[in-house]
This record gives C-alpha cells, sequence and structure tokens, in this order.
C-alpha cells in the first residue's frame, strides 16, 4: 500500500505527458489548415464584381474572366502565350471540346487584338515612329548600315504581325458577333443549336466584351491608315494607295464612266440616295485588299475632291476627351465615331483678330467679295463620320480566312442603321464631336467681346455657321445671340437638341455671328441679306422643307434684330417725328440725309429701312429681348464703357468717307436722325435713344408665331407669380434649398415634432393671363425690365428665375425644346 500510490502517480503523470503534446499538435494542424486552403471568401463591392466581369483588354488593359480562364483550363501561361502567339492558338484550339463554338471566337478574337497592343507598344514597331537623327557625332547617330539593316527587318516583321492581329481580331469578333447570320462551314457545328434571332438575344457581358474588340481594332485601323497615307506616324507597313480617279473626264473609257466605283463626284454627287457609298480609293496593306467608300454627299465627297485628301484629318471620338458641355449626345450601335476636318474651313481666333487690329488691316485684307453675303456662309467644316469595316465571306470560313475588307464610312444623320448579311444594325454615332472641335478651334466668345471693343479699320460683317451638312429635309433653326456675344452662347442649348432624337431628325442649326458694335439697323439689313443668300443658295426654287417652318431663336440684341426681319413695316414714314425737338438746323438735316444717300445710294437705303418678314420664318422665339430699351445703358459704368465700343468708320459697303466725316464731329451723332446710323449698337440699346423710338411698336407679321421668354432676378416676385397662376408653376429642382433656421417649418401635429425644409424656389411660370401693373413694373432681370421685353400677341411668356443670360439656364432650354416639339406637330 505504500508504494502503490506513487507508482500510480507516476503511470497517470506519464499519461498525461504524451497526451498534452499531441493535444498541442492537432491544435497548431486545425489552425494551419484554413492557410493551406486555395480558396477563401471575402465581401467586396458590387461595383468590383461588375467591373471584373465586364472587363476586357480594351477597357483594362487585362484579358476577360472568360479569356484567362480559357488559358488556365488549357494549362497555358498569358505571357508565354503571347510569346509563342502561333504554338498558343493551336494548344488553345485542341483544348476547346465544347461543341459550341461561338464562345471560342470571342476569346480568339480578344487574344487577337492583346498581341497587336503588345506588338504596337514594343520597340521594333517603336522604331517605324521614330524620327532621323538630329547629329551624327552624338547618341542619337545613324546606325551602321548593317545595324539598320537588321533593324529595318525586325521593324517591318513587327508591323506585319501588327496588321495581322489588328485583322484577324476584327475576322474574328465580327463573325462572333454576325454568328447568327454566317453559313456555318465548320467541322462540328451544330446548325439548330447555335442558331438563335440576334434581335430576341439579350446581350450579355461576352457580347459587349466583342463589340468593344471590334471597335477598338476597327478604330486602330482606320486611324493608323489615315496616318499612314498621310505619311505621318506610320504604324502601318507596306501600304500601297490606289487613289481612284477624281471626275469622269480623267477616265480612260465609258464603262469605267458608268462604273459608281471609278469616278468621284466631287461637287455633285452620284445618281442614287444620300445613304449610297462611293468607293474612293483601294488600300493594299501586305496581303490584305481594303477598299475605302465615303457617302454619296457632296460635302463628304469634297474630302476625296484632292486625291491625298481623301483619307486625311481624321480624328476618332476615342481620342477626344470632350469638356465644357452640358451633355455629349451619342447613339449607341456598331462603328467608330470619326470627325474629319476640311482644309478650307473657316477659323477666328482672337489673335487673328488682334493682329488685323494692330497692322491696321484685316488678315489678307480680307477677300475683295466678302462684302457679298454668299461669301460669308460658312458649311460645316467638321464633317461627322462613322467607321465600319466588313470581311468579305457568307461563311464562318471565309470570314475567317478572308484577305479583303470593307471600310464603310457613313454619315451618322443621314444613316441610322446598317445591312449586315441581310439584318438591320444601329449605326454608332457622337452628334456632339464636330461640334465641340468647331467650339474649341474657335475662340468665338473672346472675338465677339474684342469686335466690341477694338477699333477694326474695317467691318466686321456677319457670317453664318451651318453646324451640319445641309439637309433639304429638315427644318432650319436660326440663332440669334446678344451684346458682346457669339455662338458659343448657344452652346447648351444646340448640345441638348443634338441629344434629342426627334430634333436632331427634324432641325439643322444655323448660327449667326455678327459684330454688335455695328448700328442696329445696319445689322438688321446685313443679316436678314445674309439669311436671304443661304435660303437661295441652297434651295434656289424654294421647294424643300428646309425653306419652309424655319424657327429664330434669338437673344437680347438678337432678338431686336430678329422682331425687324419678321415685321414689314416702313420706317421711313416714323422719321420725321423723331426730330420734333428741332435739334439740328434745316441744313444739318440735310448734310446727314444726303450722307446716308451718298453712302448706301437711294434703293439701298430704301432696303435699310424698309422692313420684310422673311418668308421661310413661321416662329420665333424671343429671350429677354429689350424691345423698349433699357435705362441700364445709361448708367454711369455703362455709358463709360459705351465709349470704348467703337462704330467702325470703314464699313465696306455701309459707312462710307461721307458719314466717317460725320462721326468724328461729336455731337452730331448724338441727333434724332443722326444717331440711327451715327451712334454704336451698345448705345443704340438705351430706352432714350432714337432706335429704340423708331422701332419700339413695330408689329410682327400675323402669319408668324412668337412666344417671349422672360428673365427675373427677384425669387420673390417669380414666387408670388407662381401663386397666382399655380397651373403654369415649375419648381426648381436644380439646386438643393439650404436648410437655415427661418426657412424651417416645424410640423406642430406630428408626434415626433420633425421639420420639413421650405419650399423650393420656383423656376420658371408659364403665364396665361395679364399680370397686374403693380407686379409687372417689379419684374426684371437686371438690366431689361418686363415691361420692355413683353408682347402682346404672344403665344406663350414664360417667365424664368434668373439673369439676363437666361439662354443657359436649363428651364428656357426646356421651354425651347417644347415649342419646337410642338411646332412639329403643327
Amino acid at each position: 500500500m505504500t508504494f502503490a500510490s506513487p507508482i500510480k502517480n507516476m503511470v497517470t503523470h506519464a499519461k498525461k505527458t504524451p497526451l498534452s503534446i499531441t493535444s498541442v499538435a492537432l491544435i497548431a494542424t486545425v489552425a494551419l489548415l484554413p492557410a493551406c486552403s486555395t480558396v477563401s471568401v471575402n465581401k467586396q463591392a458590387s461595383a468590383k464584381t461588375i467591373t471584373a466581369q465586364r472587363g476586357n483588354i480594351v477597357t483594362s488593359k487585362k484579358l476577360s474572366s472568360d479569356t484567362a480562364s480559357a488559358l488556365l483550363s488549357a494549362g497555358l501561361n498569358e505571357q508565354a502565350c503571347m510569346q509563342q502567339f502561333d504554338l498558343c492558338l493551336t494548344q488553345l484550339t485542341d483544348s476547346i471540346l465544347n461543341e459550341h463554338y461561338r464562345p471560342a471566337l470571342a476569346i480568339f478574337a480578344e487574344l487577337h487584338y492583346a498581341k497587336a497592343r503588345q506588338l504596337s507598344d514594343s520597340q521594333d514597331c517603336r522604331n517605324a515612329l521614330s524620327r532621323p537623327a538630329l547629329d551624327p557625332y552624338y547618341a542619337n547617330a545613324p546606325l551602321e548600315d548593317a545595324e539598320a539593316k537588321a533593324q529595318q527587318e525586325n521593324t517591318n516583321r513587327c508591323l506585319t504581325g501588327y496588321q495581322e492581329r489588328l485583322f484577324d481580331a476584327i475576322k474574328t469578333s465580327y463573325t462572333y458577333l454576325f454568328y447568327d447570320s454566317l453559313v456555318h462551314d465548320f467541322d462540328g457545328a451544330d446548325q439548330e443549336k447555335n442558331r438563335s434571332p440576334t434581335q430576341s438575344r439579350i446581350p450579355n457581358d461576352t457580347d459587349i466584351q466583342t463589340q468593344d474588340i471590334y471597335n477598338a481594332a476597327s478604330n486602330d485601323v482606320i486611324t493608323q491608315l489615315y496616318r499612314s497615307t498621310n505619311d505621318s506616324d506610320k504604324l502601318m507597313g507596306g501600304t500601297k494607295v490606289d487613289y481612284l480617279p477624281t471626275s469622269v473626264s480623267n477616265l480612260t473609257n465609258s464603262s469605267q464612266a458608268a462604273s459608281s466605283q471609278a469616278a468621284i463626284a466631287n461637287y455633285s454627287p452620284l445618281k442614287g440616295k444620300p445613304t449610297d457609298q462611293v468607293k474612293v480609293m483601294k488600300i493594299q496593306v501586305d496581303d490584305y485588299d481594303l477598299g475605302i467608300y465615303l457617302p454619296n454627299e457632296n460635302n463628304y465627297l469634297q474630302n476625296a475632291h484632292k486625291q491625298t485628301s481623301a483619307l486625311a484629318d481624321l480624328v476618332s471620338t476615342y481620342e477626344l476627351r470632350l469638356s465644357g458641355l452640358n451633355s455629349i449626345s451619342k447613339r449607341p450601335g456598331l462603328g467608330i465615331s470619326l470627325v474629319a476636318s476640311l482644309d478650307d474651313r473657316y477659323t477666328t481666333t482672337i489673335r487673328q483678330l488682334l493682329v488685323s487690329s494692330l497692322s491696321g488691316r484685316l488678315a489678307n485684307e480680307q477677300d475683295e467679295d466678302s462684302s457679298k453675303p454668299s461669301s460669308r456662309i460658312y458649311p460645316t467644316g467638321h464633317l461627322l463620320l462613322t467607321g465600319l469595316i466588313q470581311p468579305s465571306g457568307d461563311s464562318v470560313l471565309d470570314v475567317l480566312s478572308s484577305r479583303k475588307l470593307d471600310i464603310h464610312l457613313y454619315n451618322p444623320y443621314q444613316n441610322e442603321s446598317v445591312n449586315i448579311l441581310n439584318n438591320d444594325y444601329p449605326l454608332a454615332a457622337n452628334f456632339s464631336a464636330g461640334y465641340g472641335l468647331w467650339l474649341s478651334e474657335n475662340q468665338l466668345d473672346g472675338v465677339g467681346y474684342l469686335n466690341l471693343i477694338t477699333r477694326q479699320p474695317e467691318a466686321r460683317l456677319p457670317k453664318l455657321f451651318m453646324l451640319e451638312p445641309y439637309d433639304p429635309n429638315k427644318r432650319v433653326l436660326i440663332m440669334l445671340h446678344g451684346l458682346a456675344s457669339s455662338p458659343a452662347t448657344w452652346v447648351n442649348l444646340t448640345n441638348d437638341i443634338l441629344n434629342d432624337d426627334k430634333l436632331r431628325d427634324n432641325y439643322q442649326v444655323w448660327q449667326i455671328f455678327y459684330p454688335t458694335n455695328l448700328p442696329i439697323l445696319e445689322n438688321r439689313y446685313q443679316i436678314q441679306q445674309l439669311i436671304n443668300s443661304t435660303y437661295e443658295q441652297t434651295d434656289p426654287k424654294g421647294q424643300n422643307r428646309a425653306s419652309k417652318n424655319s424657327v429664330i431663336i434669338s437673344h437680347s440684341m438678337g432678338a431686336i434684330i430678329a422682331r425687324m426681319m419678321l415685321s414689314d413695316e416702313n420706317l421711313v414714314d416714323d422719321l420725321d417725328r423723331l426730330d420734333e425737338q428741332n435739334v439740328l438746323s434745316g441744313s444739318e438735316k440735310r448734310k446727314i440725309r444726303d450722307a446716308l444717300k451718298a453712302s448706301f445710294g437711294e434703293d439701298q437705303l430704301k432696303e435699310r429701312f424698309e422692313l420684310k418678314a422673311l418668308p421661310q420664318v413661321d416662329t420665333a422665339v424671343f429671350l429677354s429681348a429689350p424691345f423698349r430699351g433699357t435705362d441700364y445703358a445709361d448708367r454711369w459704368f455703362t455709358r463709360a464703357l459705351r465709349r470704348i465700343v467703337y462704330l467702325p468708320v470703314g464699313l465696306v459697303k455701309t459707312v462710307t468717307d461721307n458719314l466717317a466725316t460725320i462721326a468724328t464731329q461729336g455731337d452730331l451723332a448724338q441727333n434724332p436722325l443722326g444717331a440711327l446710323y451715327l451712334q454704336n449698337g451698345a448705345s443704340q440699346l438705351s430706352d432714350k435713344s432714337s432706335f429704340i423710338q423708331l422701332t419700339k411698336d413695330i408689329a410682327i407679321n400675323d402669319r408668324i408665331t412668337y412666344h417671349s421668354i422672360i428673365a427675373n432676378n427677384d425669387a420673390d416676385i417669380t414666387k408670388g407669380l407662381a401663386q397666382m397662376q399655380p397651373a403654369g408653376a415649375k419648381i426648381d429642382l436644380s439646386q438643393a434649398v439650404e436648410d437655415t433656421e427661418d426657412e424651417i417649418v416645424s410640423t406642430s401635429s406630428s408626434s415626433d415634432n420633425s421639420t420639413l425644409p421650405a419650399q423650393p424656389l420656383v423656376a420658371a411660370v408659364t403665364v396665361d393671363e395679364d399680370i397686374s401693373q403693380a407686379l409687372t413694373e417689379r419684374l426684371s432681370d437686371g438690366i431689361v425690365p418686363y415691361t420692355s421685353a413683353h408682347l402682346d400677341g404672344a403665344a406663350s411668356e414664360t417667365i424664368i428665375s434668373g439673369g439676363h443670360s437666361i439662354q443657359t439656364n436649363p428651364q428656357t432650354i426646356l421651354t425651347l425644346r417644347q415649342i419646337l416639339h410642338e411646332q412639329l406637330q403643327e
């Protein structure tokens, strides 16, 4: 008994020790097991999941998850695959055991494009873009002949591979996208299982990714071809260009003359529709034959007038970042949105204006014919195009093995869809691109201000800009800016019209750019001549839809000019009453009248005072219009500004030396009669000016429907007006209302004593009945009072909460769009 306990304790202790070690080992093993696991689950934002699912080599510079998975399943490493590309494609083909071949086409398309991008970034291909050595004695000295030859061979090999991969990416993605329409002529194809109508299939991530690859590869081919044919930034090697004859007289026989693909009509389109395509050139890239097609329209065919400019100065919207626009007007679909800039397009910059002012003459002395309105009509110099590449072939194998591709460049205004293999598909477009390039290229706002305050040796006569090629089947929308402004003031309105499918399809925009320092009567005469000349030039017989139901939208001073262009009154009858104060002697009056007659001639003077409504216009919208003038023009700071606003003293066929002499005699310019032509436009906006006294009550032709949009800068008055006419009020949700103590409204009836913010501001009120005189006397935009802007007989009158420059206000733009939609329904 004495020894039993120690032995028992020893045995017990011996047994406990191994159990403790085992337990620790088991615990350690269990703890390490998760670290050895190859799969873990973590939460992440849904946006990251969607980005990973939809990303591919185009959007993220990484292969899509489907393509990466296909490589892993085949035991292929991505980097090794790029190094041994042809062998990789073979092994990948052998690994795809699924009988459904369509997903494989998407995988191969992405791999081809990934390889093309890798090659384009390689040094061998970049050598094609290198410049000649600057100094042979330093590090950039030319290579030895043998080294240069070897480098050239490597470069050519790289360029050939780059081109081949791009073409393969296009063919493979094209086959995937139009698989349903192509005959399945390869072994193992299940015709019935794989055939499903494209129109009824909901696009999946792979469809979108493959369309991205098709567009990106097409973009690279088209833009590189343009650069290569221009001998700049070549990344297409071995190109041979065959320009087709540019006129019928250059053809060798009558059969060629009859061929639509052998002649380019430079000044008039070929017989057919504007949507037809004309083959203008052929390009051979190694063993690929590419045909280039342009729209069958005069504006676009002018791009091929010079053989070397058939593919010149082309910019892809993939390479543009448009800023300063309230939105980008796009149409989703197939193809690449491009802008072609014509060599002879008009541009105007601040530098050009300053140079002409300082040198004492206009740049290039202007043309002798600049006084002719026809010389100041500028068709758009930026042509929108949508590029689409179609490989030849009606079967899968035909397309994949094709060495012939056609590059079609469509006018997106005329072509909304394209037919491929007997199916119609929407055609992509970016309608803001050409407009954005025009605005960025022309410093219109700065030029507008400088035109007002710089002393010009010659008059800057009005100009008319067409924002798209003339379309005989679209109504014309004429925009007329205000004082010290330019067509750039209409940027948001114009862009919203482009973004509205119905308005874009039914209206074309003409914008007037005029010097606002000219006397307003003279500006009216010159602008109306310009508009009449444009209608006559585009439609001599006046039979097109474009010559009917036109609309004028005008702001401030532009609205005063627009109203005169819509009136049939004879201002000569009212001239005598302007001089009731007898400021001038009879001889001085005769001197001014004689000077006017000597400057213009009896007939032209008559044309300046006898108003005739534009026959093509039936609708007008006036914004912040000072029809009865404004006292703002007589305040001390604006009077000071008016003194630096110069009247051009050398107007081309307008004011000659006779009037220039009188203009320098000071107070003579302030007499009621002389002021009509001896005051600048800014001074004539005064409610005391003789111009306003002469024109304030002119009537608009009865056949014309007109609308007034008037600004009011006092929010409380606008709110009161809205309470009087609640049916026409629109609440301003363009900005949040700050919750201050004064604006919080307590809801004491609620058990939780919650509070609600005060009512938001009123954005606009449509006036359906007469406003009380007490209210109208207080309505003003800070510059133009309501009493000056109001017109009796307006089809609608809208009060917008804001200042004088309401043309940029979203509510103004919405109101204008509603008016245009209503006009289309009439």
